[in-house]
């Protein structure tokens, strides 16, 4: 795996919003009891985002020091209506004691299975391991869902297991993670609801209408 890397400045004494309309984004590296105000572009951190997630290993260095401090995204703001990151918060860890961390599941491949639609019940799964032996991400091809009715569990996952362990709930291994359901009952579920919306529409407008009106219909 490449390593990540990434270099931050210290915070300039200026307000947080005028950093933002600068193009910098603010951002704290916690850790070791102790937290730094540091920096960098909004730009950069869109890039190192997009490799890392909230799950890959950053190795930082503040500018001016040689020390890379491995780190984790533990937190990234962003504003609910530009989609703009306004705060990041890292979250330096070390590479001898093992985290916990929510590993994104992904689908790739065309689905194929007629009649039926494939549904993912989780996105995440959460393990632990050293930081250094953190998957990047489980990955399932939609070719190997063959049949309706068909589950995909935690059983199915790929990994080493002598580094990674599962967080699991109380179905244990059994958990799904990809279903395969026949798309008409899908299909059914929908049309009920969209039933039971219209004859509480029309019971409404009934009980809307004149008592002369409703009298006489």
């Amino acid at each position: 795996m490449t390593q990540i890397t990434a270099t931050v400045q210290a915070r300039e004494d200026k307000k947080p919003n005028q950093l933002r309309a600068a193009g910098i984004l603010p951002a704290n590296i916690y850790g070791e009891g102790k937290s730094v105000a540091v920096q960098l572009k909004q730009q950069d951190f869109v890039k190192l985002y997009n490799q890392a997630g909230e799950s890959g290993l950053i190795y930082l260095t503040l500018e001016g020091d040689k020390e890379k401090h491995p780190v984790m995204i533990e937190e990234a703001q962003a504003d609910s209506l530009s989609g703009k990151f306004v705060h990041v918060s890292f979250h330096q860890v070390s590479l001898k004691e093992k985290i916990s961390a929510e590993i994104p599941v992904e689908i790739e491949g065309e689905f194929n299975v007629l009649g039926g639609v494939m549904v993912l019940v989780k996105d995440t799964v959460e393990v632990e391991a050293l930081p250094t032996d953190l998957p990047e991400k489980f990955v399932f091809l939609a070719e190997n869902l063959k049949e309706i009715g068909q589950t995909i569990t935690y059983k199915d996952l790929s990994f080493d297991r002598s580094k990674v362990s599962l967080v699991l709930g109380e179905e244990g291994e059994d958990e799904p993670l990809i279903i395969v359901q026949e798309q008409k009952a899908e299909v059914e579920e929908v049309a009920e609801v969209v039933e039971e919306g219209t004859e509480g529409s029309e019971a409404a407008s009934t009980e809307d209408k004149p008592a002369e009106e409703t009298a006489t219909e």
